[in-house]
């Protein structure tokens, strides 16, 4: 199959104008209509429905541009692969994290790079669902993941171990009168505005936290950054896992929350037909690491 073709399938299925992807391919519009529909025939499907007005993507066009993506990252991978053993990187690690994981890895990795210095690691951070679905693409070798989208995940083919599941803390702005309690209990909450990241309304969100406590409304974000800024700007609460560091935000106290409370677990995922021995190396060591510091 022509990668180029397929190139050009991507930028039309994305533009929906022949002209448009033309011009995102620097080609004329002919050239991008003789490669579709080289593409079409070396299919034996219709991508497209196309007429004087408009271009729509088929059933079988908007799979294929699914499959398209994906195949073109393998190809881009495995050019990077064989680029990185001509340039003497014999070894090559692709490991994606979550919103928090960076903070569970950057210790071990360190380390690790410090005792392996011919391996070439790519880190790469995904909101927890695009994670999972490049994990499953094949495009990760090794993933740290909260357990958000793992109910229902086919994990009997992958070697998954649990990494960290303690409490989770409460996080003020030291202004707040809440911040000198030596816990802050549900009792405390019940009036105060929570800052999160977890999608829906406010009734599915205190539906999925009414076993531990209540809050009087939301302020919803869409980056952990933006939770912390919003707590250091004493806007609310938050929540977080006990081991992220807050060093850039003088203003945010870290308080135990009573009772314990543990809003998600986060666990290191391996492909099992994964045979790479460096790929399994680096999974078995930070798996050991993790639990050592668990324990």
């Amino acid at each position: 199959m022509n990668l180029d073709n397929v190139k050009c399938f991507i930028s039309l299925a994305e533009c929906l104008n022949f002209t448009k992807a033309a011009e995102k391919e620097h080609m004329t519009q002919t050239s991008m209509s003789r490669k579709i529909s080289g593409l079409e025939e070396e299919l034996g499907v219709r991508l497209f429905y196309r007429d004087n007005h408009q271009v729509i993507l088929t059933d079988a066009g908007s799979e294929f541009y699914v499959q398209a993506q994906k195949l073109l990252d393998v190809y881009e991978s495995t050019v990077r692969l064989v680029q990185n053993v001509e340039q003497g990187y014999a070894r090559s690690l692709k490991i994606g994290v979550g919103i928090y994981e960076d903070e569970l890895l950057d210790t071990f990795l360190g380390q690790y790079v410090m005792a392996h210095p011919d391996v070439r690691i790519t880190c790469l951070q995904y909101s927890y669902r695009e994670l999972l679905k490049r994990f499953e693409q094949g495009l990760l070798d090794i993933i740290v993941t909260s357990d958000q989208f793992l109910s229902g995940y086919p994990v009997e083919n992958v070697d998954m171990e649990l990494i960290y599941d303690k409490p989770w803390k409460i996080i003020l702005n030291r202004e707040h009168p809440l911040a000198e309690r030596t816990a802050v209990t549900s009792e405390d909450l019940k009036n105060e505005i929570m800052i999160t990241m977890y999608e829906g309304s406010v009734s599915q969100i205190a539906d999925h936290f009414r076993t531990a406590f209540k809050f009087r409304d939301i302020i919803h974000v869409n980056s952990y950054n933006t939770k912390l800024m919003m707590v250091n700007a004493n806007l609310g609460f938050g929540l977080v896992p006990a081991f992220v560091r807050l060093v850039r935000y003088e203003k945010i106290k870290m308080k135990e929350f009573a009772p314990p409370y543990i809003s998600r677990c986060f666990y290191a995922l391996c492909h099992k037909e994964n045979q790479n021995g460096h790929v399994r190396e680096f999974f078995e060591d930070y798996v050991k690491y993790a639990q050592e510091e668990r324990d």
